[in-house]
């Protein structure tokens, strides 16, 4: 079975899409927290460059921007339509000036010297056959030596009693948090076709990439997020 791609999930209505993720991600708001507060902590004062990588919708450039003025982002995302609401989000706030989506696969951005980068529930819709590998060293070479990239993902290995055991406490949680059973359970099943990979396998990879350092810093049910240096 092909590995699930983003926009092939039954998706809400995009102007509800940031609602709709609040039900179901464990730890949503704490995700995007742990980042602000991990890139305040690291980054030196005065201008800063970020990559986000999966900026369809915009919500993290937002977060980020604006109690930090002075940094500025540049967003990719391949799905045109989050790429669409993500700049008209972005059209009405003060981080505008400041921001930049592009429609394009983050290998083909010509810039680098970021000072850090995101990838939040992004890389588990690409696919372990030499392109999660190509996704993380595309980052690393985008970025100064030594910068944070704040990566956010889904982990397991479909079949495993583990992993089958969050798969039903995600499913439940969503319920517990306002989603309608079916689609919950529906959400549940997309978890066997994403292409997730075991935490090891992950961070195996993001070594390969060039990554050294790389702590864990957060830890919700399926998801699992660290800081990779650079």
């Amino acid at each position: 079975m092909a590995a699930l791609k983003f926009e092939d999930q039954d998706l809400p209505d995009l102007s509800d899409y940031a609602a709709a993720a609040e039900q179901f991600i464990p730890g949503r708001r704490a995700i995007f927290a742990i980042v602000e507060a991990s890139f305040v902590e690291l980054l030196p004062a005065g201008p800063a460059k970020i990559l986000v990588v999966g900026a369809g919708g915009g919500e993290e450039i937002l977060r980020l921007g604006e109690k930090n003025p002075s940094w500025s982002f540049v967003g990719v995302d391949t799905f045109e339509p989050m790429v669409d609401l993500a700049r008209r989000r972005l059209a009405t706030t003060d981080v505008a000036a400041r921001s930049a989506i592009h429609l394009m696969d983050v290998s083909a951005l010509h810039e680098s010297g970021f000072s850090a980068a995101t990838c939040i529930l992004t890389a588990h819709f690409v696919p372990d056959d030499g392109a999660k590998l190509a996704l993380f060293k595309a980052i690393r070479e985008r970025l100064e030596p030594g910068a944070p990239l704040a990566i956010f993902d889904g982990v397991g290995v479909n079949g495993e009693a583990r992993t089958e055991l969050l798969r039903r406490i995600w499913q439940r949680h969503a319920v517990c948090n306002g989603a309608d059973e079916d689609v919950a359970q529906s959400n549940a099943e997309n978890f066997k076709r994403v292409a997730v990979v075991s935490i090891e396998r992950e961070l195996a990879l993001l070594r390969e990439a060039g990554f050294g350092e790389i702590v864990p810093v957060f830890r919700g049910l399926a998801i699992e997020g660290w800081l990779a240096f650079a």
